[in-house]
Parts: structure tokens; C-alpha cells; sequence
């Protein structure tokens, strides 16, 4: 009987060691005790105990559960070694960010998994290793995962019912002890494990759920086909131009054939003698796929314009990782149309299968030494300040920061290294790449201190400096943004005493600070910058200030008084920017 085919306890203990083995792993984050203070092996530790019970329950039967695991200890294995080296990335002095890491990470290893998954399934079941028999189990394994993942939640979902109800009558145990981690992680986990049982004995739903996705996809494989088709003969009246300047031209180029391509796969499935459609819309389907290799064109001339402006970076990587396959299936099954006409559908088992190897080896390489995107990222924009096709004041110091993890790290030391002492102003932007407040507060205020340049040579009072360092780090948000600091001796109240305006530039605007003595005491002012910013500020500060000329003008407004009431007039935004007010 069907029920026989699936060792029912042996999947519910293996669920259940599962849940206690991640109940633990939390438990060393939550009380920071190995593995959770070292984050390759607490990256090594989830992907060997989410991975390998996980294949075990998809794969499992009567007849392979002891093959399956020779199969599936050396993969989860090879994922833990993955897993190792990516934790290894995370930056020394803050180890806590590790969402940069954890997601490409999680994404590319599930993918792995998911490939080898339906190859161990075939080889354990002797079966031959060709495409209808991997789309089976891919599709099978597919949804049997997310209708489990479904009866997961709508368990969890009666759970917290079931606490509701207690706790209206004012009995709150159960609300406790569901949100009590040694309960839920076993428990859902067991959940999990019982979803995947029910849904696996039950494949003739399945089954049907595949047949009916496959329905649906017959008739928008057609529009999507249609669509690609219309825009293509709408760009000779448009241009390129309108699509690189939205930005995400390229990207949603590569959304469309990949839509394509899994509704093409869908449909057909490498059964040459397949035909479901009539031979017009047969036709129709492959000129469709004859115009895929243009878009491919479209998107390496899009990717390639960004890579020569601004360098590579993970996201173009992975752009071009994306565009790499896609492009390689539509060369390919234009291959098979040119050769076999109508009978091309007969190619396209032979061309995803190698296709699917291919993918396994690039996901392995992207969380390896060996291709790290993130490495890559640093070496090249490196390449770029050193030959001076990215200006100094342009590094993006942020991005080195917050995306690209050790190798960012790296970067940042060595940019220090580099122009730390000839750039103070790179040096300061360089400082507060990670850290919030300065960990050693005298040598912080000499490297700010030191990055003011002082315009008409005028000379810092030492006083002031200890109130310029306060007031520009009680925010360090400018000071990572900052191009130049500039200092100037001023007058604005015309008392013969000497004042001094702080100015830092920015990309995009200049914060304007006035210093004014007062019983023998500095203090802040900030004062409204009128000028030009963002895409409007087509000139630098640096370029207005060659002639170090001030001049001061008497304000259009004076100040009205009305007893001890005073009223200072201030444009409104819209005023500011009116011709009349301008003149």
C-alpha cells in the first residue's frame, strides 16, 4: 500500500532531532555561547542541520532510506564548507552584521539543494537521468515542500487560537508555554515532518497540482510571448536611451526571459512527440524563442554601460550571472530550432540537464574562495581609485561598509594605508566607516581637526576646535558623507570680531555652521544654506570659494517688534526659489 512506502517514525524522529538541534543553535545566540560567537561555525552548523534532515524527509522512502544518506552526508558536508568560508567574511571588529552575508548565502545554497535534491532522488531510485524524470521530482518535491510549509503555519496558526481562547477565560499557561522556544521548535518542526508525510502519501494531488500549473502556464506562455514580441518592434520608435535611463531596464529585460523560459520549460518538457499546441501557435512559440538571444544583446549592452561607469559590484555580478544562463538556454534552444525546425522540443531535455550541472557548479563557486562575489567587488573598485577612473571624494565608502563584508573591510584598511595621511578628509570618511563613536577620542579629534582646511590662512583657536570636534560628532552622519571641510574668518554682525563659518561639503548639499564668541565662550549656530543642491548643484564649493571674497548683505526683511515680542521673517520654500524674491 501506498502508506507502507514511507518510514513514518523514522521521518517524525528525524523532524524532531532537527527542531532540538536548531532550539539549540538559537539557544547559543540567544546566551552568546559557541557556535554563536564564531560565525563560520554557526553558518557551517544551520546549513548541516537545515540541509541534510531536510533532503532526508523530501527524499526518504522504504527502499532508499539507507542509500540516501551515503548520498546525502557528503552534500550537506559540502554545504557546511560553504557555509564555513561565507561566515569567515564577516567583518572582525563588528561580527553582528551578518544579513549581507546570510542572504545570498541562503538563497544559493536552498538553490544547490534543490538540484541535488531531484539528482539524488533519480540515482537512488535507478531511474534514467534525463529531463521529464527531473522535472518530475523537482516539480513533486516543489510543491510537496510548500504545502507542508502551509500546514506548518496553519498549525502554529491553531496554536495561537487555541492560547486566544485560554487566555480570554484568564488561564494564560498555554499562551506561555507556545512562545516558549523548547515548544515551538519541536513542535513545528514535527509539523513540518507530518505535512511532508500526509502530502507525500497523497501525490496524486500532487500530481493534479503540477497538471493544473502547467494549464495555466500553456496559456501565458502565449501572452508573455506576445508581449516580448511587441516590445521588441516598439524599441526602433523609442530607443535604447529611455530604457538604461529608468535604471532597472536591464534587470527587467532578464525578469521577462526568465518568465519565459520557466513557463517554456512548463510547458514543454523534453517529450519529443509533445504537442500542446496547434502547429500555428507552435510556431508562433519558437519565433518567440528565435528573438531571445536580441534581449540577451539588450541586457550585456545595459549590464556593460554600468560596469564601465561606476566598476563592478555584487549586484552586477549577479546580473551577469542571471544574464549568463538565460543567455546560454536561448542560444541553446535556438541551436535546437535551427537544427530540428519542429522537432526541436526533443533537444531541449539534453540542453537543461547540462544546463542544471552547470548551475550546481556556479552556486558552489559563489560561496567558495574561488569566485567571491564580494572579493571581486573590492578587487575592482581598488583597480578603479588606483588608476583614477573613480575619483577619491566618489569612493563609495558606504557600499565597502555595509555590503561586502570582510573583503570591504579589507579594502577600507588598505585605502587608509593609502591616502590616509595625503587625503585628511578621505582619512575622517574612512574612520567612521563601522563605528558610531570614536574609540579613542584625542586621536579622533586631531584626525577631524586636521581635516578642516582653513581658507586666508586663518588660524584655529584652540578652544574652538574643542567645540567644533563636539559639534560635528554628535552625528557622524555628515562626517561619512563629507568631501571637504573648509573654515573661513567672518563677520556677519559687523562687531570687528572675528567669527568663523564651518562648511562641509557633501555630494549633495553644504551644511553650514556659524562660530560666534560670546563672553569669551564659542558657540554653534546653524545657519541656511540658499545655494544650489543636489542635481541642481552643478558647481563644488571649492570652485566658488577661488576668489575667498564674502560679501554680506543687508537682510530683506528687518526684524519686527512689538513690545518684548520680536518676529523674524523667513521664506517660505516657495518663495525662495520665485524670480521675484531672486532679484
Amino acid at each position: 500500500m501506498e502508506e507502507q512506502r514511507y518510514p513514518t517514525r523514522l521521518m517524525l524522529l528525524t523532524a524532531l532531532l532537527q527542531g532540538l538541534a536548531l532550539l539549540l543553535l538559537h539557544q547559543s545566540i540567544d546566551f552568546a555561547f559557541w557556535p554563536a560567537t564564531a560565525p563560520q561555525w554557526l553558518f557551517a552548523a544551520y546549513a548541516l542541520v537545515i540541509i541534510g534532515p531536510g533532503m532526508y524527509l523530501l527524499g526518504v522512502n522504504e527502499s532508499n532510506k539507507v542509500r540516501l544518506v551515503t548520498y546525502i552526508v557528503p552534500f550537506a558536508g559540502l554545504c557546511a564548507l560553504l557555509a564555513f568560508y561565507t561566515g569567515g567574511q564577516a567583518i572582525p571588529s563588528s561580527p553582528s552584521r551578518l544579513d549581507t552575508l546570510l542572504a545570498p548565502m541562503t538563497f544559493t545554497l536552498a538553490l544547490l539543494t534543490f538540484k541535488a535534491l531531484m539528482y539524488v532522488q533519480v540515482k537512488t531510485a535507478a531511474e534514467p537521468f534525463v529531463y521529464p524524470q527531473l522535472f518530475h521530482y523537482s516539480w513533486r518535491n516543489l510543491l510537496t515542500l510548500g504545502l507542508a510549509l502551509a500546514f506548518t503555519l496553519v498549525t502554529w496558526g491553531v496554536l495561537m487560537l487555541w492560547a486566544a481562547l485560554f487566555s480570554v477565560i484568564n488561564i494564560d499557561f498555554f499562551d506561555e508555554l507556545f512562545e516558549q522556544k523548547w515548544f515551538y521548535y519541536p513542535t513545528l518542526n514535527l509539523a513540518l515532518a507530518l505535512g511532508v508525510v500526509l502530502i507525500r502519501r497523497l501525490s496524486i494531488i500532487v500530481d493534479t497540482i503540477k497538471q493544473l500549473q502547467q494549464a495555466l502556464l500553456k496559456y501565458l506562455l502565449v501572452l508573455l510571448m506576445f508581449v516580448s514580441l511587441i516590445f521588441l518592434l516598439a524599441l526602433p520608435f523609442t530607443g535604447l536611451s529611455p530604457l538604461w535611463e529608468e535604471g532597472p531596464g536591464s534587470y527587467l529585460i532578464l525578469w521577462m526571459q526568465a518568465c519565459l523560459l520557466f513557463a517554456l520549460n512548463s510547458v514543454y518538457q523534453g517529450d519529443a512527440s509533445e504537442r500542446p499546441y496547434s502547429p500555428f501557435v507552435h510556431r508562433f512559440i519558437y519565433l518567440g524563442i528565435l528573438l531571445l538571444p536580441v534581449y540577451s544583446g539588450l541586457v550585456f549592452y545595459g549590464l556593460s554601460l554600468r560596469v564601465e561607469q561606476y566598476g563592478w559590484s555584487v549586484s552586477r555580478y549577479w546580473g551577469m550571472i542571471v544574464w549568463m544562463f538565460l543567455a546560454l538556454f536561448s542560444v541553446g534552444y535556438v541551436t535546437c530550432i535551427v537544427r530540428y525546425r519542429d522537432d526541436w522540443i526533443g533537444g531541449l531535455g539534453r540542453i537543461n540537464v547540462a544546463m542544471g550541472w552547470l548551475l550546481v557548479l556556479v552556486m558552489i563557486l559563489v560561496n567558495s574562495p574561488f569566485a567571491d562575489l564580494r572579493r571581486l567587488t573590492a578587487d575592482n573598485q581598488l583597480a578603479r581609485i588606483e588608476s583614477g577612473q573613480t575619483k577619491l571624494q566618489n569612493i563609495d565608502i558606504p557600499y565597502f561598509a555595509n555590503q561586502l563584508a570582510l573583503p570591504g573591510y579589507l579594502a577600507i584598511e588598505q585605502l587608509k594605508q593609502t591616502y590616509g595621511e595625503s587625503h585628511p578628509t578621505l582619512a575622517l570618511r574612512l574612520s567612521r566607516a563601522y563605528q558610531e563613536d570614536a574609540q579613542e577620542p584625542e586621536q579622533d579629534k586631531l584626525l577631524v581637526v586636521n581635516s578642516i582646511e582653513c581658507l586666508n590662512d586663518c588660524d584655529m583657536p584652540p578652544d574652538l576646535a574643542d567645540v567644533i570636534y563636539d559639534s560635528l560628532t554628535k552625528s557622524n552622519y555628515l562626517l561619512r558623507q563629507a568631501e571637504q571641510l573648509y573654515l573661513l574668518a567672518v563677520d556677519p554682525d559687523g562687531d570687528n570680531q572675528t567669527d568663523y563659518l564651518l562648511m562641509l561639503e557633501t555630494d549633495y548639499l553644504v551644511d553650514a555652521t556659524l562660530y560666534m564668541r560670546r563672553n569669551s565662550n564659542w558657540y554653534p549656530i546653524d545657519i541656511e544654506d540658499l545655494g544650489p543642491t543636489g542635481k541642481d548643484k552643478t558647481m563644488t564649493l571649492r570652485e566658488h570659494l577661488q576668489t575667498l571674497e564674502v560679501k554680506y548683505r543687508e537682510p530683506q526683511y528687518r526684524i519686527m517688534q512689538i513690545g518684548d515680542f520680536h518676529f523674524n521673517v523667513t521664506l517660505k520654500e516657495q518663495l525662495k526659489s520665485s524670480p521675484e524674491q531672486g532679484q
